[in-house]
């Protein structure tokens, strides 16, 4: 059971942050009128993880190992055009390799020059360098429950906990997963799912720290679902994802959930240590759009960032709101955590109501699908 974390902000209201079903009866003793929301997800039947664990690649898993990058490559583009009907063999049998082995090998390769994230460090993690996320091959998983306050088109949802983030964002409400060396956790295996409370779920979600980074670990995991599994997985990610990355996640993921932090270059650099921002994040959210999924984009509303980084941000995603099924979900639960200080100025302080109804009401009337606290 994960513990009930409170706070209080600068009106003296009390919040209850990241809640599970045991903080469901304080959460009605603070408000009689609570209730857990849910919306119909869009589209979805069966986890897309089910047809790309089944469908047969014609290879061998010791075939896949000695194919050159460049024939994989074409391989899972091959697959992937595949329509539904197109697939209806016998799946992938005990000698043979499924898309999902062919994802596995793949990720297993973009270790040995890691280019998971948008920071594109290149190191070889696969013989045990460290880039910015400070993860090998392995994932630690922190936390594992069902959250009550995620987006309705997937809440209730059960949150698998990464630790390790290729950025540095000041203000992480979860700055103690940044180094993943010092966190004491066990590591994702096919033994997780045995650990895994379902009850109450509609979804399933990788949260982090950040998933992308430890996608190869990810990966292997999926591939030992049980067979009755029948969530949607949720992507939850910092936005500052990789084209590789989203490559191999298409055919697996149901639901995106991307940040998009900033509009303007220099406040990525500045906050998260994140090098054009703006453009990796946009061409990340349009790659998730083209799979065919829904794209819920969180905005967390920043002390005195409307102009620079949501203004902008909201007439991106206006340009494109038509390209799929998109909405904007408009957090305003910033608070100045970790490393933030006087020395950030706005940021010291909480964001007020008016700057959470100016994003709202600059979404709006952009004509975005908003969906609000």
């Amino acid at each position: 059971m994960i513990p009930t974390r409170i706070r209080i902000d600068d009106a003296g209201r009390l919040e209850v942050v990241d809640p599970s079903f045991a903080a469901v009866r304080l959460l009605r003793a603070i408000d009689p009128g609570f209730k857990v929301v849910q919306a119909p997800l869009p589209g979805f039947t069966a986890p897309r993880l089910l047809r790309t664990r089944r469908l047969a690649t014609g290879k061998s898993h010791r075939q896949l190992a000695e194919a050159s990058e460049d024939a994989l490559w074409e391989l899972h583009g091959e697959l992937l055009t595949r329509q539904p009907e197109d697939d209806g063999c016998a799946p992938a049998g005990e000698k043979e390799a499924s898309l999902l082995d062919l994802k596995v090998e793949l990720a297993r390769r973009q270790l040995f020059a890691c280019r998971l994230c948008g920071q594109q460090c290149r190191v070889n993690r696969w013989q045990g360098a460290l880039g910015e996320c400070g993860l090998g091959t392995g994932a630690k998983v922190v936390s594992h429950f069902v959250h009550i306050a995620e987006e309705p088109l997937i809440n209730p949802s059960l949150n698998l906990q990464l630790a390790g983030c290729g950025l540095r964002c000041r203000f992480c409400q979860q700055g103690e997963l940044l180094n993943p060396a010092a966190v004491n956790a066990p590591w994702l295996s096919s033994t997780t799912w045995a650990q895994l409370r379902l009850q109450g779920a509609r979804s399933f979600t990788l949260i982090g720290g950040n998933p992308d980074e430890s996608l190869y670990a990810v990966l292997r995991f999926l591939k030992t679902a049980p067979a009755a599994w029948r969530l949607p997985l949720v992507w939850n990610c910092h936005g500052y994802s990789s084209p590789v990355t989203l490559s191999l996640l298409d055919g697996l993921v149901d639901v995106y959930v991307p940040d998009y932090k900033f509009g303007r270059n220099q406040c990525g650099q500045k906050l998260s240590g994140a090098k054009n921002y703006p453009a990796i994040a946009q061409e990340a959210i349009k790659a998730m759009l083209a799979q065919g999924v829904p794209v819920i984009v969180r905005l967390l509303v920043l002390p005195g960032h409307f102009d620079c980084c949501h203004r902008p941000g909201l007439v991106f995603l206006a340009a494109i709101k038509d390209q799929g099924q998109l909405w904007v979900s408009v957090r305003g639960q910033y608070c100045p955590d970790w490393l933030i200080g006087p020395e950030d100025g706005e940021l010291a302080r909480r964001v007020t109501p008016a700057e959470v109804r100016a994003v709202i009401q600059a979404g709006r009337t952009l004509g975005l699908r908003l969906i609000t606290d």
